[in-house]
C-alpha cells in the first residue's frame, strides 16, 4: 500500500492471471466491506515464532528488511498492517507469498531512526512464542 494524504492509502493488486470484470467487482465488494470498518475491530494477534521473524537493520543504506516465514493465519496481514502503522514505520515494498498454508513475506521498510528505536518493540509485537 501506498501512504497519500488525509490518512487516506493506496492499494496496489498484482495478479498473476488474469481474473474477469466479474471477479474484479467480488474482490471490490469484498474490499469495501472488509475496509469500511477496519480500525473499530479488534485485530486478533497471529501466532509468530521468534525463528520465524527477521528484521536486518542494515539491509542497505537506505531500508531495512523485515523476513517472515511462517503458518498462514486469518487476520496476519491485518495484524501486521496495524502494528506497521502503529509504529508509524514506512513501508516502501512487500512480496506476500502463501504457498501450502505457508507464508513467505518480505517488508522493506525506510530506515529511520523511528524503525531503530523501536526495533525491539517491533519484535516483540509481532512474536508470541
Amino acid at each position: 500500500f501506498f501512504e497519500l494524504f488525509d490518512n487516506k492509502i493506496y492499494l496496489r493488486f498484482e495478479y498473476d492471471n488474469i481474473i474477469s470484470d466479474e471477479q474484479k467487482l467480488k474482490l471490490c465488494e469484498l474490499l469495501n466491506s472488509n475496509l469500511s470498518g477496519f480500525n473499530l475491530k479488534k485485530i486478533k494477534k497471529p501466532i509468530i515464532k521468534k525463528d520465524e521473524l527477521k528484521l536486518d537493520l542494515n539491509y542497505s543504506k537506505m531500508y531495512a528488511k523485515l523476513g517472515l516465514n511462517t503458518k498462514d493465519q486469518q487476520g496476519l496481514m491485518a495484524y501486521l498492517m496495524n502494528v506497521f502503522n502503529e509504529l508509524e514505520l514506512v513501508l516502501c515494498a512487500a512480496k506476500i507469498q502463501t504457498i501450502r498454508q505457508r507464508t513467505r513475506n518480505i517488508f522493506i521498510f525506510q530506515k529511520n531512526e523511528k524503525l531503530e528505536h523501536s526495533e525491539q518493540k517491533l519484535v516483540n509485537l509481532l512474536i508470541s512464542e
